[in-house]
């Protein structure tokens, strides 16, 4: 066995690149493309080797192992750079387990047929022609199915790279335009070789070898020189460009990964700072820089950026994305409106907190005094016509005093974002309550049917209120000539039920949800209206519950159910 013609221009150079892009290739091999461009430059190595020492080797027993080598190893490097071009432009669906497990099949199969070569499938073992001592086969109809899958999987990674060279820009473009000059090079050098086209017909394969070479040295120029796998477009414009928030993604080291086209518009930019460092793309001296989005999303803030002079506010979200997470997606939700519309609610809460105050103070003082006075003229007044009038100012303005207090209870749920829980007795609120609406009511009876379970609720000071409206409306809304008004409690595992029960003319079944509306009241009620419908706020802010039941054998039973601890 000897060797003749072995050629290390021809065969020991370009394995050498190819072994340099698979070594080069290893530190990204957590990168969309890494993994398969590693086996595409061991596996064009061992084609190249392999079929120049077939070719060149004087031995009927080693020389065929060896042609049989370098054609999986054709197979092999044709499919693995197409499965460059798919994780780089991210088709998935070429990475179903169908599909992984059609194409390892076809692999096994293919190394079946030509170490076995069943039936003469595959090749002829007789040569018709020979060169230097090396058997030339003729090929049998698995030939044409081998020349089939590598020229098929050879024209999806060019058309793959063409496709994102035509709709990718910037670094991108650079990146595809490279790869398909090496990619025609050696498509064009296959075809040449199997239609016969050769210059130098004894030199079997040596145009795919250069065509090879000749790729490999675009995939090094690109791995180098355009940030190849280092810089890939993780997000596709056929997803993102559809997003109606601004998006843009980053890579480890802040450069422009991609921006959706809200994105471009928002900071006066285009799709030439791909690749770019995101200094040149915030150009703005208003808007935020990357690091500031990074603390703002992790913070879950707003930004503020002022590309037009006029500032707009965004929530940011930030989320890794791309193998190992090291590349970063920013999605800014613009919160322009929603942010006037929050001043603008703050604005009237402040107004109405104001004018809380305004109630709680001064008309209400205002409204004692007109009290006192008229209690001085009560007393020094002597006709029957003059005391009527005195009455009624006494009851209007106890009236209003009732009504100041209502709607500064009612401001203090609205006002409140959050209930401040705190520990309150209920049997100290029910008594002080009742009380103070015996000493306002003198002709109605209240009386306690139950002794008032010693409870602390879950609540606060506001419950009050809850209670005192319940038993001014038992009062008010009766038409007996004495209002009676039982008050009983129930102690549950959680919670405690108040029950306030009248001899009043009761609530229709219609009614007993619609009486908690603002402004409900009856025809000839002398309450303000929004009494119940601050009791359903208040309870409904303690997680507790309210609800009207009939009483035996007339009447209402007002029932609120609040949590103890």
């Amino acid at each position: 066995m000897s060797v003749t013609q072995f050629n290390p221009v021809l065969f020991y150079f370009p394995a050498i690149i190819s072994v340099g892009v698979a070594l080069f290739a290893w530190q990204y091999r957590s990168n969309p493309g890494g993994k398969p461009l590693i086996v595409h430059g061991f596996g064009s190595a061992v084609w190249i080797l392999s079929y120049g020492a077939g070719t060149r080797l004087d031995s009927q027993l080693v020389a065929p192992s060896l042609l049989g080598v370098s054609w999986l190893a054709a197979v092999v490097v044709a499919i693995s750079g197409m499965y460059v071009a798919v994780e780089y432009t991210e088709r998935t669906w070429f990475k179903r387990p169908l599909v992984l497990g059609s194409v390892g099949g076809y692999l096994c199969l293919e190394a079946l047929m030509i170490g076995l070569n069943p039936g003469n499938l595959f090749y002829t073992r007789t040569p018709t022609v020979v060169q230097n001592g090396t058997p030339v086969y003729e090929f049998g109809v698995w030939w044409a199915v081998h020349l089939l899958v590598v020229f098929v999987a050879a024209t999806a990674m060019l058309a793959m790279f063409l496709e994102a060279y035509v709709y990718e820009s910037g670094t991108y473009r650079k990146q595809t335009r490279t790869i398909l000059g090496g990619i025609a090079v050696i498509y064009i050098a296959a075809i040449v070789e199997v239609a016969g086209l050769e210059p130098y017909p004894d030199m079997l394969y040596n145009a795919t070898m250069a065509g090879s070479t000749v790729l490999s040295v675009t995939f090094l120029w690109a791995l180098f020189y355009a940030d190849f796998l280092d810089l890939t477009p993780v997000a596709r414009r056929t997803l993102l460009d559809e997003v109606e928030d601004a998006t843009f993604v980053l890579d480890d080291q802040d450069r422009l990964v991609y921006a959706n086209q809200v994105a471009q518009d928002l900071f006066n930019t285009g799709t030439e700072y791909v690749g770019m460092p995101t200094d040149a793309f915030f150009h703005s001296d208003e808007s935020e820089t990357p690091d500031q989005f990074m603390k703002k999303a992790n913070g879950g803030t707003e930004i503020v950026t002022s590309p037009d002079s006029e500032k707009r506010y965004f929530s940011v979200s930030e989320s890794a994305v791309g193998a190992g997470g090291r590349n970063h997606t920013f999605i800014l939700h613009e919160i322009t409106a929603e942010r006037k519309y929050r001043q603008h609610v703050e604005k009237q809460r402040d107004d109405l907190e104001t004018l809380s105050q305004v109630l709680r103070h001064d008309i209400r003082n205002d409204l004692q005094l007109i009290t006192a006075y008229a209690e001085l003229l009560d007393d020094e007044c002597e006709t029957e016509g003059k005391q009527q009038y005195i009455d009624t100012i006494n009851e209007s303005a106890d009236h209003a005093i009732e009504l100041t207090q209502t709607a500064w209870d009612l401001s203090e749920v609205m006002l409140s974002d959050d209930v401040e829980k705190e520990r309150v007795d209920l049997q100290t609120i029910l008594e002080g309550e009742v009380t103070e609406v015996k000493a306002s009511y003198p002709g109605a009876t209240l009386e306690f049917g139950t002794p008032v379970p010693s409870v602390t609720l879950a609540t606060n000071e506001t419950v009050s209120s809850v209670f005192r409206n319940l038993l001014k409306n038992a009062i008010q809304h009766n038409d007996e000539e004495v209002a009676e008004v039982i008050i009983s409690a129930v102690e549950h595992e959680e919670t405690v039920t108040v029950h306030i029960a009248d001899n009043g003319p009761g609530v229709p079944d219609g009614r007993k949800e619609a009486v908690f509306g603002k402004g409900e009241q009856g025809l000839d009620s002398s309450g303000t209206g929004i009494g119940l419908h601050l009791v359903e706020r208040i309870v409904g802010t303690h997680d507790g519950q309210v609800w009207i039941e009939d009483n035996d054998p007339e009447g209402a039973i007002f029932n609120v159910e609040l949590p103890t601890v």
